[in-house]
């Protein structure tokens, strides 16, 4: 375990990690055992339910999950979901924030596909470069941190925290989806497959899926509005 990472992520109150998938995954990980594993973990059986989005990683690596500090990378979320015209239905899942501090996790300050994923490192220069004052990001833009911007939030939208191998199903801490309709539709495909409500906790979260919300929030220091949802009950 890294100390000095784990301080610095309680000290920006740092409550978790994000992940985000198609809906029709969540079958897949809530059934099994092994929760998220990386793609080159995945067996036949188990890429066939996953999107080429999933499984291409022009980052080179592919033993690592793509995870986001506190908030989704709705910016490449935008990017999978239109690649996708038949499954149009996504969740983020929260992870609990302790993959940051331990050893093998990478992070990059920007989009981790970018220049092949040359900017990826481990270590806690790497876990502090995602929150310096400005970033070299996408289409050579540089981000700026604002006066206000949340403390728990990396400076490009894009940083990326890479986890090695596997996210044990324990530490999926909530499923984010953005409208009760959806939260409905998913509590009852569960509920269809026998998987108990004890798995799963549902957070309706609308603007963890949109871009230009989300990233207007976290520059001016306000956080996303997000309601627990529970199985009959009306939000």
């Amino acid at each position: 375990m890294i100390d000095s990472i784990k301080r610095e992520a309680e000290r920006r109150s740092i409550t978790r990690l994000c992940h985000f998938t198609p809906s029709r995954n969540l079958v897949h990980i809530l059934t099994g055992e092994t929760g998220i594993l990386a793609t080159k973990h995945l067996q036949k059986n188990e890429r066939s339910v996953f999107t080429p989005t999933d499984l291409k990683r022009l980052d080179g690596h592919q033993g690592y999950i793509c995870c986001s500090i506190q908030y989704p990378n709705v910016w490449y979320f935008n990017t999978a979901k239109s690649k996708d015209i038949l499954f149009r239905d996504w969740v983020v899942l929260f992870i609990n924030p302790k993959y940051l501090w331990l050893a093998g996790t990478r992070f990059c300050p920007r989009n981790a596909a970018s220049a092949f994923g040359s900017t990826i490192a481990e270590g806690e220069a790497a876990f502090l470069s995602m929150f310096a004052q400005s970033v070299s990001g996408a289409g050579g833009r540089t981000f700026s941190r604002w006066t206000n911007h949340l403390a728990c939030c990396p400076t490009d939208n894009q940083a990326e925290v890479l986890i090695p191998d596997q996210i044990g199903i324990s530490d999926i801490l909530a499923i984010a989806v953005p409208s009760e309709t959806q939260a409905k539709n998913e509590a009852v495909r569960l509920d269809i497959l026998g998987i108990s409500e004890e798995k799963y906790k549902f957070v309706v979260a609308p603007d963890l899926f949109d871009k230009y919300n989300l990233s207007n929030l976290i520059r001016s220091g306000k956080r996303p509005d997000e309601t627990p949802w529970k199985v009959g009950e009306e939000l």
